[in-house]
């Protein structure tokens, strides 16, 4: 059984505890992965360009996502990230980023976690797309310490 979290008042959260936050629901026999609409590459610097290109495992325009498919979806890059640095730089690339957690060796529908950020009337939020419902037990007591003051919910 799948669910959601969201945890809103994010703005709170340094980037050195996202970067945390998003390695606390990652295991050794999994990838993390970023998406990134192909058509944007031509408004990115030279250097995020090369990043995305030679980290890129997919490129599908399959939507995979939990919301309601959209009529027309572009070709999404999803790239592998491999330490802190390459998750800061992906974050820095897109800061409204999408990424998921998925087994190693998997095609990318097998993902076990989607997290990404929205806005709302009170700034960021990290959503969290949880396809075996782990995240209270697993994933939560490894992330409230840098929460803060954020706010965990079952809807916005």
């Amino acid at each position: 059984m799948s669910s959601f979290r969201y945890i809103s008042k994010f703005h709170q959260v340094d980037i050195e505890a996202v970067i945390s936050i998003i390695f606390s629901f990652f295991t050794e026999n999994d990838i993390i992965l970023f998406s990134f609409i192909e058509t944007n590459l031509e408004y990115e610097s030279v250097e995020d360009k090369e990043f995305i290109i030679k980290n890129k495992l997919y490129k599908s325009n399959q939507w995979i996502f939990p919301e309601e498919e959209p009529f027309y979806i572009p070709n999404i890059i999803w790239y592998k990230t491999k330490g802190r640095e390459d998750i800061k730089r992906a974050i820095a690339i897109e800061s409204l980023f999408r990424c998921i957690i998925m087994p190693k060796g998997l095609d990318i529908i097998h993902f076990i976690y989607f997290i990404y950020i929205i806005e709302d009337y009170d700034g960021p939020v990290l959503c969290v797309y949880d396809k075996i419902n782990d995240f209270n037990d697993r994933v939560l007591p490894k992330i409230q310490s840098y929460l803060g003051d954020c706010k965990i919910s079952k809807s916005i």
